[in-house]
């Protein structure tokens, strides 16, 4: 029916359903995205290589921006905001990435499982360790998260005003949406042409991520006025234009698990030119952001995948070494060789491993939610 709309304002400030299908779908690319060994090259699928990249520019942005939909600071203190933001991030953050510092340890020890898992290249200890526990680079998406929700938090509130109790969060729709925009592009600047400075504990990625938290602020009205009929459409034609896109640019990509920017030639471009591409790299993650989002919008109550997304934050803090056991078990125990299968066999077969990832970690997540909540930085039920 025209004029329908299917993501309404929660008044209560809970998840509106649609966002954990999101979330769901978003958990599944991240795992589809660790297919890649640890430098984002597709070494056991080489026919999904410009796939992954196109995943890279937008997967971790849904999330950010998804966290914006569901932000809202009113009536809450920055204090006990910060406090329950930290225990809900920080606490899985140091808990989960100890991952990063066993892998180079297991490595040492057993090279022939770094041939196994493609790893090229291993960091001694305390190297790993600097950068995991002083640079926040293991599960680096819960310290920017965390930068990023703090950093929204206060410019909504400065937005709002001493005197308003959240309506500036509708009030300035724009200015939102503009202070979102600027710290996306400060940031993909900072990695281009800025200084070669690298700030500690996910700071500069905590701008970016404010930034689309902003834009999932500034959005989200906008996104519960979309009419049902045109939400399939609208979410094909974004993924057609990001990869075609995504396609044309490929070459001059550079990509890793944690960043994705264009260097034509391998050269830092003139700052007119990056921030040109800066702007290219945030419209191309807003395209597959806002696709997801319209997908999940048509899905509605979709169970099994708002399930993956109630239980997001284990589920990515375990999908690099839950991906690494599937590849281990299939490509190197298995001896399945798929580097000449079409791309259609390959596609394929990443699915099912991405799938076949998140799904033996649900009962590990039950798991630790109800016997192990500290881990969460949560407290045991009684």
């Amino acid at each position: 029916m025209e004029g329908e709309t299917t993501a309404r304002s929660d008044a209560a400030g809970t998840k509106l359903p649609w966002v954990d299908v999101a979330k769901g779908l978003g958990i599944l690319l991240v795992a589809l995205g660790h297919l890649t060994n640890g430098d984002g090259q597709s070494v056991w699928l080489p026919a999904l290589d410009e796939l992954h990249y196109a995943l890279y520019l937008f997967h971790m942005p849904l999330f950010f921006f998804l966290g914006g939909v569901v932000l809202r600071p009113r009536g809450r203190d920055f204090g006990s905001f910060a406090r329950r933001r930290a225990r809900g991030l920080l606490v899985p953050y140091y808990v989960f990435s100890l991952y990063y510092l066993l892998k180079p340890v297991a490595l040492a020890l057993a090279p022939s499982l770094g041939e196994s898992l493609a790893v090229e290249g291993t960091q001694d200890l305390a190297t790993s360790a600097f950068d995991v526990l002083v640079m926040g680079e293991g599960l680096w998406f819960l310290w920017a998260y965390f930068w990023g929700q703090l950093l929204a938090f206060l410019v909504l509130r400065a937005l709002a005003g001493p005197d308003d109790e959240g309506a500036g969060e509708r009030g300035h729709v724009l200015a939102c949406a503009l202070v979102g925009v600027l710290l996306v592009l400060a940031s993909q600047l900072w990695w281009t042409v800025g200084p070669e400075v690298k700030l500690p504990l996910c700071l500069l990625r905590g701008m970016e991520a404010g930034g689309y938290i902003l834009l999932g602020v500034a959005l989200r009205e906008a996104l519960a006025r979309v009419p049902r009929w045109a939400l399939v459409p609208l979410a094909l034609a974004l993924a057609v234009a990001l990869g075609l896109v995504a396609h044309r640019v490929m070459p001059d990509l550079y990509v890793t698990q944690e960043y994705v920017a264009l260097f034509p030639d391998g050269e830092s471009p003139a700052l007119s030119l990056a921030v040109l591409q800066a702007a290219l790299m945030l419209l191309l993650a807003l395209a597959g952001t806002l696709a997801v989002a319209f997908l999940s919008l048509a899905l509605g109550e979709c169970g099994p995948l708002r399930e993956l997304g109630r239980r997001s934050l284990v589920l990515y803090a375990l999908s690099a070494p839950s991906m690494n056991l599937c590849k281990l078990l299939l490509f190197s125990l298995a001896g399945v060789d798929l580097h000449d299968a079409p791309f259609a066999a390959q596609l394929g077969v990443g699915a099912l491993l991405a799938l076949a990832s998140v799904l033996v970690l649900v009962p590990v997540e039950r798991l630790i939610r109800r016997r192990l909540p500290f881990l969460l930085g949560r407290r045991r039920e009684r």
